[in-house]
């Protein structure tokens, strides 16, 4: 029987058995384990992993329950990572998932969750994540949908005076598919055409049909929807071949993976970033501060949230304390980070101000003319 299927048949005892045992556990208890799915191909893992083990360590310098990381991931088909979740939370009881960028794993780490009623941190950007309808969950990444409309917004026409066009690359399979339906969306509210997105293999080498193909409408603009990796070499070739348009992306590209595989092709890049209230300012400050000591280098986007997604997570788990896990949810409070305010909607969105930001000689400033989203 599918792993899957046969968690249907043991969530209820293993919620009423875990619950008993919450509320039994005395002051010296072990440390409460949180679980972070990590396929070994996700590209971005060391950030990952480095934010989440930093969020854990902020938490066993405040009084009170301590903490412990787990990290498991396997590759292979859909049913590997589900059975590397399901084994963090059943065998291992786990009282809390951080499930990481990548869609698929992240609906796995859900399905999981809707089975036994364990809280998860997602930051998978897609709109289906929190269209899951599980209550004990939060996406702390921005929505794609809200990053394109905020670029879709600050492009209206093209030198020439036309209404603005632009092209799109996501992934090849379904995690492509979220994505262009997420930018289809937002260019629909925005009256911002859009190509129909090209999909990418993660694997491709050769890039000179995937750029005939994307080239070929002429876009006065392309967003490059993929990691962050693939997307640098790929705006390369793209200049490489002569586009002279605009480049723009997730927020996620706030990272040297993306800017050392663009190099030239970099400049002028545009993104959206999270506004950083003046209080999340500080925690941002101090954070980068402890990553620079520890790992020698600068903190990027994606450690940013992942450090946030641990500390709220630890937050909540806390909070809950002999009740089960997912009493605390949906998160109503509100507190600042290092990724900026970690704000909630009732069903696990993230509320959060973006500015555009634009690579220019090294590194990201504020983009000249943008509209910010409240």
């Amino acid at each position: 029987m599918p792993f899957l299927t046969c968690l249907l048949f043991v969530a209820l005892a293993w919620t009423t058995g875990m619950a008993r045992l919450w509320a039994e556990e005395p002051a010296g208890a072990p440390p409460i384990l949180i679980g972070l799915l990590l396929p070994p191909e996700e590209t971005e893992a060391t950030s990952l992993g480095r934010g989440v083990q930093l969020g854990i360590d902020q938490a066993n310098q405040v009084p009170g329950a301590k903490f412990s990381l787990l990290v498991r991931g396997r590759v292979g088909q859909w049913g590997s990572d589900g059975e590397e979740a399901g084994r963090m939370v059943l065998d291992d009881h786990a009282r809390g998932l951080i499930a990481p960028p990548g869609g698929a794993a992240s609906h796995l780490a859900l399905q999981v969750a809707g089975r036994t009623a364990t809280p998860v941190i997602s930051l998978c950007p897609d709109s289906s994540v929190v269209g899951a309808g599980i209550p004990w969950m939060v996406r702390i990444v921005p929505s794609t949908d809200d990053e394109a409309r905020l670029l879709f917004s600050n492009f209206h026409t093209n030198p020439a005076g036309r209404t603005f066009r632009w092209g799109a690359l996501v992934s090849i399979g379904r995690a492509g598919r979220e994505t262009a339906k997420d930018l289809r969306q937002a260019g629909t509210v925005t009256s911002s055409p859009l190509d129909r997105p090209v999909e990418v293999s993660p694997k491709l080498q050769d890039f000179s049909e995937i750029t005939k193909q994307v080239l070929a409408t002429r876009p006065d603009g392309i967003l490059i929807w993929l990691e962050a990796k693939l997307a640098g070499r790929l705006a390369k070739s793209l200049r490489a071949a002569g586009f002279k348009g605009q480049f723009a992306g997730p927020s996620h590209f706030q990272s040297p993976i993306f800017t050392t595989n663009a190099g030239s092709a970099a400049e002028g890049f545009v993104l959206p970033s999270p506004v950083l209230d003046p209080v999340s300012q500080s925690v941002a400050a101090r954070f980068a501060a402890v990553h620079r000591q520890q790992f020698g280098s600068e903190a990027d986007r994606i450690t940013r949230m992942a450090y946030d997604a641990a500390v709220l997570l630890t937050d909540q788990l806390r909070k809950s304390g002999a009740n089960p896990s997912r009493s605390d949810f949906p998160i109503m409070s509100e507190q600042p980070g290092a990724s900026g305010r970690l704000k909630f909607d009732r069903n696990g969105n993230r509320l959060v101000s973006l500015e555009l930001l634009q690579f220019r000689e090294g590194g990201f400033i504020r983009f000249a003319s943008q509209n910010v989203q409240p």
